[in-house]
């Protein structure tokens, strides 16, 4: 249960004041509220949920703090940008290949989502680094609680994405990492001011 309430929160499923109650969440799922009560634990150590008097709550971000989480993820994801071009294997470089090839065939913007997401994964994976992968893991998640998607999001054309992340991926494939770092930082830049702007509204 802790992927699945995990995946709600990042997924905007859980709204700013939803009260996420160990009983009903345990009437829910159908376990006894001690996993209940560690998996909400878990969540709000990681930074996601706020403890209150009847359970807990998502976590709201200021503006500022906000700004510091994709920072911090953007100098994290670029170094491991950067570490994939320098270690990658062959397989790893078929699976990028795989995910951005998937990523082109897409109309429906919420899959096209998904599988960058799935590629941001595995360049983690590439740059063969546990602890890398385990910060980016959290931080990209409070990055989506702090300044989530939307159905309508329609200011970042999809297209702009998938070069950005391509753009990437041959610098990766190039064995090039300060051109893989480069490219990262630009395209969480222009990702991070998009989703900054649109929480604002």
């Amino acid at each position: 249960m802790y992927e699945t309430v995990r995946h709600r929160l990042t997924a905007g499923e859980y709204g700013p004041g939803t009260a996420l109650v160990p009983a009903t969440l345990s009437a829910e799922f159908r376990v006894s509220r001690t996993p209940v009560r560690e998996a909400l634990g878990l969540l709000e150590r990681e930074g996601l949920l706020v403890g209150t008097a009847r359970g807990f709550v998502p976590r709201i971000r200021t503006e500022e703090e906000a700004l510091e989480i994709f920072e911090a993820r953007a100098i994290l994801e670029s170094g491991a940008a950067a570490a994939a071009a320098e270690r990658r294997t062959h397989a790893d470089l078929l699976r990028l290949q795989e995910i951005s090839e998937r990523a082109r065939e897409q109309t429906d913007p919420a899959e096209v989502r998904r599988y960058l997401n799935a590629w941001h994964d595995a360049v983690r994976r590439a740059a063969h680094n546990d602890t890398l992968g385990a910060l980016l893991h959290t931080l990209e998640a409070q990055a989506k609680l702090a300044a989530p998607w939307r159905s309508g999001d329609h200011g970042r054309p999809l297209a702009e994405r998938r070069d950005e992340h391509d753009a990437v991926l041959a610098a990766i494939t190039d064995r090039d990492a300060d051109r893989a770092r480069r490219a990262m930082l630009e395209h969480l830049a222009r990702d991070r001011d998009f989703r900054i702007r649109h929480a604002a509204r």
